[in-house]
Formats: C-alpha cells, structure tokens, sequence
C-alpha cells in the first residue's frame, strides 16, 4: 500500500537520488585514497561506511534511508522499491568489481558476505544495537577480505594497509 501521494514520491525520489549521489562522492574518494593494493580498495567501501556514520549527525546513516523509504512509501512492485533494489544493485556491482580485482577465486561471494556485513552495519547503526558498527564492520569486512584473497596476509591483514 502506497501512503504518500504523487508529490510526496516525487519528492522522496529526489531525495534518495541526492542521498545516492552524496554516497557515491564519499565512496569514490575512500576507493581513490585507498591507492593501489585492490584489497584496501575494496576494504574502502567500509571505509566510507566509517566516514557516513561519522557524519550521521549531519547526513550519514541514522537509518538506512533506502529500506526505510520503501516500507513507509510503496507495494513491493512500486517505483520507490525499484529505486532501492537499483541503489542496492550498484553498490553490488561496484563492490564485484572491486573484489575480481583482488583475485579471490569466487568475488561474488565475496561480494555477497561483504554486502552482509554492510547492511547489518547500517540497520545496527541507526537502532543502536551494536556500538561502533562502522568500526565493527570494517575490522569484519578485512578479515573477510584477507581470509578470500590469495596475497600474502601481510601489513592488510595487520590493519595497516
């Protein structure tokens, strides 16, 4: 059941649509700093979790605004769910791209238990379940990365890369 009419849509599109290009600027900077080992690279994903929850008081994630946004607004066909299946779509696909640069033998599932970690962070973050889920999740997400890559566990696997 849909509960906002035409104009609350619109406007809660364009809000996700501008939460969606926010995240994208703050992910795209974490993977370039990251530099060159493709496993900080994708560890950078979590990185950028760490910064958005650090700016929740301003605009991280006090909620996971895409899954709050479908089960307040739309039916599971409606545009606002095709919208958060479409953010939720390329944060996968830029993370699986990310993980076959590793050269871990299966990136997607990789990809799928790193997405895991991710979202269980943001739901933990905005209940307040879970103290430092950002933290807790990036520490979970380089062992996961570490445990499925074939490098040496070198200075990544000490916390250091």
């Amino acid at each position: 059941m849909n509960t906002l009419e035409p104009t609350g849509t619109a406007a809660l599109l364009a809000y996700l649509d501008g939460r969606q290009t926010r995240w994208r600027i703050i992910l795209d900077a974490a993977v370039d700093a990251a530099g060159d080992d493709p496993r900080a690279r994708l560890l950078a994903v979590f990185d950028a979790l760490r910064e958005w929850a650090c700016g929740s008081s301003v605009d991280g994630f006090r909620s996971n605004a895409f899954i709050q946004a479908q089960y307040e607004s739309d039916h599971p066909h409606g545009v606002v769910r095709a919208v958060v299946a479409q953010h939720k779509r390329t944060l996968r696909d830029r993370m699986l791209a990310l993980a076959e640069a590793t050269g871990t033998p299966d990136p997607g599932l990789l990809v799928d238990q790193l997405l895991l970690v991710y979202e269980g962070s943001t739901v933990n973050h905005s209940l307040g379940t879970v103290a430092e889920a950002a933290a807790k999740a990036h520490r979970t997400a380089r062992q996961l990365i570490a445990a499925a890559t074939p490098q040496p566990l070198d200075a990544f696997w000490a916390g250091r890369a």
